[in-house]
């Protein structure tokens, strides 16, 4: 039996209905199982939705699936949350940040998180409290909201260390869905924790571990980077009923290497102490051309009903790291091969020699 059995279990159930999908299941769940926050990014119809109602099946406690709600409206579901772990599953973040909430829900999330509570001053007010309570929060989020997001002012010192950003692409091509969201496998849910999964000093000290690392560290900081790595690990090992960590969960893990570094690839500070703020443009141009691996500049300016000065401009970002082969005007565009051999082939391969895909 394989080391990894659960995740290659779940990958198989939806991959046979949404294609490019089932990797991104597995980390939202390992994410789900770390009891952290998770921003899955990617444009509308791009499978953000069936990838929530997925981990959703895929439960392992109390699940609660939020809209709306404010420090106010927690009152009403506060003693369903004191001493109980829970997953809070929101479709669109969108719905959690307009004019009139702001970034109430996105706060209260945070601090649920990192402290397991909410602090009294929003709390007492209405007569009630939050505590000893562990969760997660996964949602689907847009590029352009992420950008809205990443400009907030707690971004850089709340935000951005508790909810990791995965990037959604399609390296196996442009897929074809089935209406019905994907099946889950079933899975035995062991009588162990995950914190109590073991991880050997000898995984700890192993370069690829230490590249991991460095991967997180581009998404949250160099302090929270070894806790949420351990989180993930361990997880993955407690999703495929083992209480140690194996070198197959680091080798599935660095699939994600993609996913997680577009957030600092496509992100830029306005000032040395200001906060990185996401490029969604040129998210949504890698995004086209990894689904295509090869695309001409009209058939993206035609796509996409902008100016070829505008493409070249949301271009550049790409073009300035590598990730794009070629200069700027050219007829067609494609990724850089050596770029493509390093992120994107490691993930084909590991599929077809591990699934067939």
């Amino acid at each position: 039996m394989s080391a990894i059995e659960n995740t290659l279990k779940i990958i198989r159930a939806v991959e046979q209905t949404h294609k490019n999908l089932g990797l991104a299941v597995v980390f939202s769940k390992i994410t789900d199982l770390s009891d952290w926050g998770l921003m899955i990014i990617g444009e509308r119809a791009k499978g953000k939705g069936a990838i929530l109602e997925t981990v959703e099946k895929l439960r392992h406690r109390k699940v609660m699936e939020v809209a709306r709600l404010t420090p106010a409206g927690l009152k009403r579901i506060a003693d369903d949350l004191n001493d109980q772990e829970v997953t809070f599953i929101n479709p669109d973040i969108s719905t959690l940040y307009n004019p009139y909430l702001k970034d109430a829900m996105i706060n209260c999330m945070a601090h649920l998180i990192s402290e397991h509570r909410l602090p009294k001053s929003w709390t007492d007010k209405y007569e009630y409290s939050i505590t000893n309570c562990k969760i997660s929060f996964l949602s689907g989020v847009q590029p352009k909201m992420m950008r809205t997001i990443t400009q907030l002012p707690q971004w850089e010192s709340m935000y951005r260390d508790r909810f990791l950003r995965f990037h959604l692409y399609y390296p196996l091509g442009t897929p074809k869905w089935s209406e019905q969201y994907p099946t889950v496998p079933e899975l035995y849910i062991p009588d162990f924790t995950v914190e109590s999964v073991n991880i050997p000093e000898s995984i700890k000290q192993s370069p690829k571990y230490q590249r991991l690392r460095a991967v997180l560290e581009r998404q949250t900081s160099e302090g929270r980077a070894g806790l949420i790595l351990n989180r993930l690990l361990k997880s993955h090992a407690y999703l495929n009923d083992r209480d140690t960590v194996v070198q197959a969960d680091l080798d599935v893990l660095e699939l994600f290497t993609l996913n997680l570094m577009t957030d600092y690839w496509l992100s830029t500070r306005l000032s040395l102490a200001g906060a990185l703020q996401f490029e969604p443009d040129s998210y949504v141009a890698l995004f086209h051309l990894i689904e295509k691996e090869e695309i001409t500049r009209k058939e993206l300016a035609e796509y996409f009903k902008v100016t070829k000065q505008t493409l070249t401009k949301h271009l550049k970002p790409l073009m300035d790291r590598n990730i794009i082969a070629g200069t700027y005007g050219q007829p067609t565009y494609k990724l850089n091969p050596d770029w493509k051999n390093r992120y994107l082939q490691p993930i084909k391969q590991w599929l077809k020699e591990n699934l067939g895909l």
